[in-house]
């Protein structure tokens, strides 16, 4: 009777040990997957921004910057309503991304505001009649204004980000197959060494539900506790632009969840089924 329990002891033990292995990595396949697709694609970023205020909230926050020091230096206000070009602005954070991802310097391309706001600058010394002017005071201003525009371009954080991308953009990749890899196998291991295929089905339900609860408890504590509206990173841009890129990801986690819940119902009327048969 000892060896009998002692047996069966082991054997669950084993059991117990095999479905936590295919439940982390059910964990590591959904979670590298949702890396890929998301922090690690460039799609997602550009389309986090478009479906944001990113834009608009940047083009009034370089206009308000531009009348600053417009103002200090003589200039009416009125010179720069509707002065930033928002797509031209699209174009360089849309180049700053791609930059971002190929792996190149992060260096902002301002060549087309230089070229405008020179441009603009003889229309309103020419308009207003301004014969008094200084070049290298017009000059200082322009290098001043690009700086400005330049800075509020770049996307902040990113440049410590990048490093970090490229370095486990391609790992992910790794790590999905590995872990589909032992998944496949330790399935294997938990239905043929199974003289009821009713408990194996168990176990695997067991493994599913339990990366499940791990994919829904980090966004749903986040989301209910309403942490995410408490962050104020620098701008309203860059908030509105890293709060829509989390709730994304905190929202596919969710889905993510639902789907291997939904498995997970599947498996147990599965179960529920042989384990009727084979009474």
């Amino acid at each position: 009777m000892k060896k009998f329990l002692k047996k069966f002891s082991v054997k669950k033990a084993l059991y117990a040990i095999l479905t936590f292995v295919l439940s982390l990595c059910i964990v590591g396949v959904t979670t590298c997957g949702l890396l890929r697709f998301s922090v690690f694609d460039k799609g997602f970023l550009t389309d986090a921004l478009n479906n944001s205020n990113y834009y608009r909230d940047l083009c009034d926050e370089i206009t308000d910057d531009l009348k600053d020091i417009g103002d200090a230096s003589g200039l009416d206000k009125s010179f720069f309503e509707g002065f930033v070009n928002e797509v031209f602005v699209r174009q360089d954070v849309q180049d700053y991304i791609n930059k971002f991802y190929s792996g190149d310097k992060l260096k902002v391309d301002n060549r087309h505001f230089d070229e405008s706001l020179r441009t603009a600058l003889d229309a309103y010394i020419q308009n207003n009649r301004i014969s008094d002017y200084d070049t290298s005071g017009i000059n200082y201003f322009v290098k001043e204004a690009t700086k400005i525009y330049v800075s509020n371009i770049e996307l902040k954080y990113f440049d410590a980000l990048q490093a970090l991308v490229q370095k486990y953009s391609s790992v992910t990749l790794i790590i999905i197959i590995i872990c589909l890899g032992i998944a496949v196998a330790d399935c294997l291991v938990i239905i043929l060494t199974n003289e009821w295929k009713h408990k194996a089905v168990r176990y695997i339900a067991y493994a599913t539900g339990s990366a499940a609860l791990f994919n829904l408890i980090i966004p749903g504590a986040v989301l209910l506790s309403g942490l995410l509206k408490k962050i104020t990173i620098i701008s309203r841009s860059l908030n509105d632009m890293y709060m829509a890129c989390l709730n994304t990801i905190f929202v596919d986690m969710l889905i993510i969840s639902g789907v291997l819940f939904v498995f997970y119902a599947a498996l147990i009327l599965v179960h529920g089924k042989i384990r009727t048969k084979s009474v």
